[in-house]
């Protein structure tokens, strides 16, 4: 291949030229995206059950579904969660199951299971799951704000906004969050109705008949058909409040004399203000494969044209614009490139001085990246930030191929035979050097989870651009190279040649003090790693925005009005103040009270006014009782320490396969527990980490005979229950004025019902009498679990307590418990862990790290057919792993999982320079002797004198390419990390390849001489 590219230079020419242009069209199509889609083998089953406790979700609907599952092939683990309303499973799948036909399956088991679900839970759905980290957030968050109602808010972006942002191109959804639903409320007074001998159901019908369109046939008139219609309907409220409703002994009633009809705006619970007024959310998600900065462009010109048609005082405000954080990483990252390319060829032009060489490496590594980008447009790899981080890495690496090449022809005669004579010699150590890069990658096809997802791109990118550098370099290069100029290997730098022949000499006479100092060496590196490098980086939390956080819990139950007006204190301290540039409030049932957010402006976050306000909303929350209330500052502009205390938590897992038994068993823990004196506050409800631990349920047990004594059924009884708590009785859309608004029947005074209002709340009967539910049924309470946990089939117990004492002892006293605790067969006792960021698809990295050292290692004894050879380069991947430690020793830095990926990297970059100067020695063995003996201390001298300047090349250019985007990057980043330990790596192994690996090689010469060689190792 590479004598017939070498004997057809035109026709190389024009398939180079192809290939840049095709790479350059290829490019400007590539939609970029801020995430890599990846098909997780997990799906999401949920389901919801309005009203019902996690007891009844658990036994009612997610066992059924859980054991609907577990029977569908594929299926390898379920986990569940059942909380108040809503049932949650995780369904893990084999490694090689067909998502997609799984989910089919388990689609069609539910549907069988549709008829055993309990009225009024919705039918479970099943998705894809997505865990949190790896879920893309929407591409752009909008607020819609102004002087008007939450339902004129949320009218105006349902009618006016979403539909028209739902049509641009590349938009997924929009979502509108936080407003409310313009209705008409119909309250009425039970005890009112039961005297004038109604019931709720006639009103119900009265609405429902209020509204009545129908077809009743069609009219002739000799040969003129007409349709009948019946259409009857209010045309305005009053005309709703006019409706005629038949009592006791034929009178008639209106309904406004019997109700309260009034229009009024349901918010359900929730509110949403930004700085002080009422807001409404939008969050606009991208189409997968969409390019997400012309998305958001276009997204932008469309509100630009919509805000114009809005009403007065309407107002759009960007709260995040993901495409534009992506552009400036984007447009650093090209930056960064850009110079990475210059001081390559600045490296280039210093070591070659030759126009001419120069432009061949830069041109083979612009093939290769041309390429890359044709093979990512093919392949439909979407251009993110980790792929072009691949090849902005790999320029260095790109261009050392081309290298290689390019220094092996200076050496040869300018020639077609020669040129390629030239590239067939070294194409042994460039396949090596090579393929010792591309197979570390090659493990990450096993990775699963979250690191899959993180690191698939990286590898993509990065193995598509070697492949190309070697085409380009082996092909490209020595047929179009002519008049390259034979004979320019002269030694352009004397001095340091022979200062280094100097040095190599002594290390070959020390060889054993060398290898001696190199052990010692590794070890101190090893004890600093181990001992002085944090594995946890605590150094993202200073990277967010400096905030205050004020939250307000409220007891269960209680009023959302009550929530509002409270949080309502807290929003007029921080509106307007100084350093203040956004306050974000929300509330409601689904947060349990009120929360308030406040943003300062990056340019204040280092004052005194964050640490100021948050003194101001101190002060004030001291003065608000009956409720919890937390005021808390977030970023850069506060403490964000962990500071120690003189009590400790401890939380403890408990699995089982019966609900009752899981209890038992918490209850002995806990009364063990008590008996140690420093123990404090164990409770065996705890839900985990950031969950809510208790929950209260109000129990009904019908008493039968009472029942039938009154004539009530027990659905009567139900539904006048329903009515009492939940306050709506129906619900009716009716069209008024020519809006339609839904209408609801409500009980008055429903949503501040007491426990003992609801014991005297009356039921209506046949018989008319003056029955109470407390008449008919036994109303209690009791704590119950917010939620219950399963996994695989095990019920999940969560016991947490407090220690007052010192940490060691603490953990000391704790370690002792739980050596001490034995459990009945089929139960289980451990700890709860938590790892902020922590996955468990993260110990896959150290087998790849293991699988890359493997493959290394095959190559090389593939590649030179020599095991001598292998074991050599194996003996240089300690080196280069002590750079790695060295470098975030000194640099201070936390040995991340971003980290870690550079350490597999390093695997096959590191070893470069070894295999050059391993693949020097062979070829001396086999052109001056027969193989089979190894080589003298001369003869090793001149080997290593011989690839001592392309080692020195390729490191150059290497850290040429990486130190840009280490420079000014943050090593807890994804860039700075793998920057940091690859440049490390490369140091280090490039040191050890010039000045410890001939002390190796030459013990290593002298050992094996005695067993004899074979074949050329």
């Amino acid at each position: 291949m590479i004598r017939w590219a070498a004997r057809r230079p035109a026709a190389v020419w024009a398939f180079a030229g192809a290939i840049l242009l095709a790479g350059a069209v290829s490019f400007t199509r590539l939609p970029l995206a801020t995430r890599t889609v990846i098909e997780l083998p997990q799906l999401q089953v949920s389901g919801s059950w309005r009203g019902a406790s996690a007891e009844l979700v658990e036994m009612y609907l997610t066992a059924p579904i859980e054991a609907a599952i577990q029977g569908v092939r594929g299926v390898k683990r379920i986990n569940s969660r059942s909380n108040e309303g809503r049932s949650q499973l995780t369904v893990e799948l084999e490694s090689d199951a067909d998502v997609r036909m799984t989910r089919l399956a388990i689609l069609e088991r539910l549907e069988m299971l549709r008829e055993e679900f309990p009225p009024g839970s919705t039918p479970p759905s099943v998705e894809n799951y997505v865990p949190q980290e790896l879920d893309e957030e929407p591409l752009l968050f909008y607020t819609i704000s102004g002087p008007y109602t939450p339902g004129s808010l949320e009218r105006i972006a349902n009618e006016q906004i979403v539909p028209r942002l739902g049509s641009v191109p590349g938009v997924a959804g929009v979502v509108a969050q936080g407003g409310a639903e313009l209705g008409v409320s119909v309250s009425y007074n039970p005890q009112r109705l039961r005297q004038l001998g109604l019931s709720p159901s006639d009103l119900v019908v009265a609405i429902r008949d209020a509204r009545m369109v129908e077809a009743l046939g069609n009219q002739r008139a000799g040969s003129t058909e007409r349709r009948v219609v019946l259409r009857d309907q209010p045309g305005a409220l009053a005309d709703l409040a006019r409706l005629p409703i038949r009592g006791a002994g034929g009178l008639i009633y209106r309904l406004g004399e019997i109700a309260t009809v009034r229009q009024e705006e349901d918010a359900r619970g929730f509110f949403f203000r930004v700085d002080g007024r009422p807001a409404v959310s939008l969050s606009i998600s991208r189409l997968p494969g969409a390019d997400a900065i012309k998305t958001a462009r276009r997204v932008r010109e469309t509100l630009a044209d919509i805000e114009a048609g809005l009403p007065v005082g309407i107002r759009l405000d960007v709260v995040d614009d993901g495409s534009k954080e992506l552009a400036r990483q984007l447009a650093d990252l090209a930056r960064r490139g850009a110079l990475a390319f210059f001081l390559v060829a600045l490296v280039l032009a210093v070591a070659l001085r030759n126009a001419k060489s120069i432009v061949l490496v830069l041109g083979s590594a612009a093939v290769a990246i041309a390429g890359t980008a044709l093979g990512l447009y093919l392949l439909d790899i979407p251009a993110n930030l980790l792929t072009l981080a691949g090849l902005g890495m790999g320029i260095g690496i790109l261009v050392q191929n081309g290298l290689i090449v390019v220094e092996r022809l200076r050496r040869a005669p300018d020639t077609v035979d020669g040129r390629a004579e030239a590239g067939r010699r070294i194409l042994p150590a460039l396949l090596g050097a090579t393929l010792t890069t591309a197979v570390v990658l090659l493990p990450f096809l096993y990775l699963q989870g979250n690191a899959r997802a993180a690191f698939m791109p990286f590898a993509a990118a990065f193995t598509l651009a070697l492949g190309c550098s070697v085409i380009s370099a082996v092909v490209m290069i020595p047929a179009v190279a002519a008049g390259h100029g034979a004979g320019a290997a002269r030694t352009r730098w004397p001095r340091l040649d022979r200062l280094y022949r100097r040095v190599v000499i002594r290390v070959l006479r020390w060889r054993w003090a060398t290898i001696v100092l190199t052990l010692g060496t590794l070890a101190v590196l090893g004890w600093g790693f181990v001992t002085k490098v944090p594995r946890v980086d605590w150094g993202r939390w200073g990277q967010r925005r400096t905030s205050l956080s004020v939250y307000l819990g409220f007891p269960r139950g209680s009023d959302p009005a009550s929530a509002d007006q409270s949080i309502r204190e807290f929003e007029a301290l921080a509106v307007g103040a100084p350093g203040v540039e956004r306050v974000v409030t929300r509330g409601g049932s689904q947060f349990g009270g009120a929360q308030m957010q406040v943003w300062f402006r990056r340019e204040d976050a280092f004052t005194g006014r964050p640490q100021q306000l948050q003194e101001t909303l101190t002060q004030r929350a001291v003065f608000v009782g009956g409720v919890s209330v937390s005021v808390q500052g977030d970023g850069p502009g506060f403490s964000t320490g962990f500071g120690g205390g003189g009590s400790v938590s401890f939380r403890i897992k408990i699995l089982g396969y019966s609900f009752s038994g899981v209890e038992r068993l918490a209850l002995d823990l806990k009364e063990r527990l008590e008996r140690v004196s420093r123990v404090r506050d164990v409770d065996i409800n705890a839900a985990g980490f950031f969950s809510r631990e208790r929950a209260y349920e109000v129990t009904l047990v019908p008493d039968r005979p009472a029942l039938a004594r009154y004539g009530v059924t027990a659905t009567d009884l139900a539904a006048a229950v329903a009515r009492e708590v939940s306050g709506a009785a129906g619900r009716q859309l009716i069209e008024i004025d020519g809006e339609e608004y839904p209408v609801t029947l409500k009980t008055a005074g429903a949503a501040e019902r007491t426990l003992a209002e609801l014991r005297a709340a009356m039921v209506p009967n046949a018989r008319n009498a003056p029955v109470q539910v407390g008449d008919l049924a036994r109303v209690g309470e009791r704590e119950t679990l917010a939620n219950i946990r399963r996994e695989d089939q095990q019920y999940v117990r969560i016991l947490s307590y407090g220690f007052r004492g010192p940490t060691k002892l603490a953990q000391r006293t704790h370690d002792a418990f739980m050596a001490s605790v034995s459990v009945p067969a089929g139960y289980s006792v451990a700890d709860v862990e938590y790892i902020f960021g922590s996955d468990e698809s993260e110990q896959g990295l150290w087998l790849v790290f293991a699988m890359g050292v493997v493959l290394v290692l095959l190559v090389v004894a593939m590649v030179f057919d020599s095991v001598w050879a292998a074991a050599m380069v194996f003996v240089s991947l300690p080196l280069a792993l002590a750079g790695v430690a060295a470098a975030f020793w000194v640099a201070d830095a936390a040995f991340t999982r971003e980290a870690a990926v550079g350490v597999i990297l390093v695997i096959g970059l590191a070893v470069n320079q070894s295999i050059l100067l391993v693949d020097a020695v062979l070829e001396r063995r086999r052109t001056t002797g027969d193989g089979r003996h190894p080589l003298s201390a001369a003869q090793l001298v001149a080997a290593c004198r011989d690839r001592s300047g392309m080692i020195l090349l390729v490191t150059f250019t290497t850290l040429a390419s990486l130190l840009p985007l280490a420079i000014g990057t943050s090593s807890d980043s994804l860039f700075g990390a793998i920057a940091l330990a690859t440049s490390g790596g490369v140091v280090a192994g490039t040191i050890g390849a010039l000045l410890v690996m001939p002390a190796v090689l030459s013990a290593g010469a002298a050992r094996a001489a005695g067993a004899g060689y074979s074949n050329g190792s």
